[in-house]
């Protein structure tokens, strides 16, 4: 059955595969639009039927190596130079001025131009530079010339809209040549035509409407998903909100809303824009179809190179005010195309392998349509296909389809999540619930375990006291006795530790401190403890801190009881100093064998022991259990190794500044010094 629906989706994918390149076929090998006649444009009186006159059938672009320097040079070359723009493969992404040229017949003058006023239009808005000649066809004299573009400064006297605008001039009767010379860093396609006032009022009332409902969905769409992929933490979601933005930043330049609004305050906004959108949305793409497919997951070698491809191109947005931007055009376009199709090649592998093939689909349709109009828009760009109604558009009519199929993707994708993660949060529930269980149920059994252990300990010591006479295989048997319900004890005592610190409800006790006789109280009951173990105090200050006294007793002398156990001839020495960055620093240093560099990111987890640990009893929760009470204190603990040995366990806890200095205040008063040992005598501790 599995089988079956395989192929059965193997086939469906290669069906989509071969319509698509179908129609992309039939239309890229559309014929170029036939003109009737010689290429002139025949004015007569200028009636209302001329309100809107479509110069682009009419034009031609030089396509022969020629050496031209002036508009009259462009009109004296042979027709055989020169190609019609529409159906014709553009001059693509060159430093070099682009020559154009149309005749012009007019039958009768026009009306007064006050009550006519009309307009050459030249689009697209982001050409840097448009020379605009008009010439007497019989002498090649200059009639009118103009000079439009993104880089030309606005004359605030002139309309203005989103494309160029150059007022057309009233022509006496007479055969004329309008030659167009064009430089620019972008792709070298244009449009013109002539235009009413009345038919520009009209046309940008609408464009704006359609345009800037469209620019304030991209914009909405970008702040919901970017949003939303943030809280849910969903990678794809926010390189999608990211890929929205980009769209949204270069339809504000291709429309020519970013020359319009910004012309007036930096001459190059318009190239910033329009080459910023146009890199990011390259860049944007690729990640967010590599998170889409999981290549991070599956493909990591694939994905990684994805990602610096990504991030090259977002460095190329740098290029898009200068020259190099058609450097960056003509190499990263043509490699684009070839990521789209490696992309749609893992969809399609993918889609038919994993198991969530439907929702794949989705993506495979959402990816392939936009993919194949991109590739053909972006080959036009270059002047590799013919620039006709269909390559010029279909890149625009795809991208709304994409945002259409992967709105609906993204929004279940979230959906999804968001089901997901309250059932996360539902198991994450329970297992709390879970542990807080099994934590009272420990409490109550290390309970349990204390009075039975401190009645065998005290049973074992009366024993011992009855039988010193005993033979010696009596009181060995009795020692090990206590020595066992000792370890045990303190087991115990470890884990009721341990679940008290992991408690939702554990909350520390502090209380001002001051830290030389509270560690010398401490260091003097270990002496008495175990006397044959070496533990002194030094480099001690007058540091007041506000800790819990318990807990941090507790930890200290765990890292005592640990250097014991596995260095027990070693030697233990502590000592604290306050600095000026509101810490104190309590040191304990050993000077055993150290702890091992594999171990010592781990020896403060919970039940971690070192490989050094031997046959050495203990659980590994020592030093988990100290690490817990520092942070609880708001402090930090680190562990190092001497070259020669020796382990060094650094406590940096916040002290109390101005306790802290009223105390010193005190000694110097009474000048005492800061002990350096802990007494001899251990009825004057305090």
């Amino acid at each position: 059955m599995r089988k079956r629906n395989y192929r059965k989706g193997y086939k469906g994918y290669v069906t989509a595969i071969m319509s698509q390149i179908i129609i992309a076929m039939i239309f890229m090998t559309r014929p170029a639009l036939a003109h009737i006649g010689p290429h002139e444009l025949v004015i007569g009186s200028y009636s209302a039927d001329q309100d809107d006159i479509d110069l682009a059938p009419l034009i031609e672009r030089l396509s022969a190596k020629r050496q031209v320097r002036t508009a009259a040079d462009v009109t004296m070359l042979p027709a055989d130079d020169f190609t019609p723009i529409t159906g014709s493969s553009g001059a693509g992404y060159t430093l070099e001025t682009v020559w154009y040229r149309m005749q012009i017949h007019v039958t009768r003058a026009g009306e007064a131009p006050l009550q006519l006023r009309r307009y050459l239009e030249i689009s697209p808005p982001y050409l840097n530079r448009v020379r605009l000649t008009i010439l007497d066809a019989t002498t090649r004299m200059t009639v009118w010339n103009d000079v439009v573009g993104d880089h030309i400064p606005p004359n605030p006297s002139e309309a203005r809209g989103r494309q160029h605008l150059s007022a057309w001039p009233n022509l006496p009767a007479g055969k004329y040549w309008l030659v167009i010379g064009v430089s620019s860093n972008s792709a070298q396609l244009l449009n013109a035509s002539i235009k009413s006032d009345t038919s520009l009022i009209t046309e940008n009332v609408q464009d704006t409407f359609l345009y800037g409902l469209y620019l304030g969905i991209l914009l909405i769409g970008f702040m919901v998903y970017f949003t939303l992929g943030l809280l849910i933490r969903d990678r794809a979601i926010v390189w999608y909100g990211l890929y929205v933005l980009a769209l949204f930043t270069g339809t504000a330049g291709i429309s020519g809303y970013a020359q319009l609004l910004l012309s007036g305050t930096w001459q190059f906004a318009s190239d910033a824009i329009t080459g910023a959108g146009t890199a990011f949305s390259l860049a944007t793409s690729v990640m967010m179809w590599a998170y889409i497919i999981e290549l991070d997951k599956y493909k990591r070698t694939v994905f990684t190179a994805l990602a610096v491809y990504a991030a090259l191109a977002s460095l190329c947005s740098l290029t898009s005010v200068s020259d190099l931007y058609i450097h960056f055009a003509r190499s990263f376009f043509l490699f684009h195309i070839g990521v789209l199709l490696i992309l749609y090649g893992y969809l399609f592998y993918f889609g038919a392998t994993k198991p969530d093939a439907p929702k794949l689909r989705i993506y495979f349709v959402a990816l392939g349509l936009p993919a194949a109009a991109a590739i053909v828009h972006l080959l036009m760009l270059m002047g590799l296909v013919p620039a006709n109604r269909f390559t010029s558009n279909c890149y625009q009519v795809a991208s709304l389809v994409h945002l259409l199929l992967l709105g609906i993707a993204m929004a279940g994708r979230t959906y999804a999540l968001a089901s997901q993660r309250v059932t996360a949060v539902q198991n994450s529930t329970r297992a709390n619930q879970l542990a807080d269980e099994q934590r009272e149920f420990i409490t109550m059994l290390s309970h349990e375990f204390r009075t039975p252990l401190a009645i065998i300990q005290r049973a074992a010591e009366m024993v011992s006291l009855h039988v010193r006479d005993a033979p010696e295989a009596i009181t060995s048997r009795i020692a090990t006795i206590r020595r066992n319900a000792t370890q045990l004890s303190e087991l115990v005592n470890v884990f009721l530790t341990k679940e008290t610190l992991d408690s939702t409800n554990f909350r520390i006790s502090p209380r001002p401190t001051v830290l030389a006789p509270f560690l010398r109280d401490l260091v003097l009951r270990r002496q008495r403890e175990t006397p044959d173990h070496d533990i002194e105090l030094e480099e001690v200050d007058f540091t007041v801190a506000s800790i819990d006294r318990t807990l941090i007793e507790r930890a200290i002398c765990n890292l005592i009881e640990n250097a014991r156990k596995y260095a027990p001839d070693a030697s233990v020495r502590i000592g604290f100093t306050h600095r000026s960055d509101g810490n104190v620093y309590i040191r304990v240093t050993d000077n055993g064998p150290g702890i091992s560099p594999d171990d010592l990111s781990l020896v403060s987890d919970a039940f971690y022991r070192g490989n050094r640990s031997g046959s050495t009893h203990g659980v590994g929760l020592g030093l988990h259990i100290t690490n817990r009470i520092i942070i609880g204190h708001m402090g930090r603990m680190t562990v190092s190794v001497g070259e020669n040995g020796g382990t060094t366990i650094l406590i940096r806890l916040p002290y109390d500044r101005e306790l802290t200095k009223n105390n010193i205040e005190a000694a110097r008063t009474t000048n005492l010094d800061p002990p350096t040992a802990p007494a001899s005598d251990p009825e004057n501790a305090s």
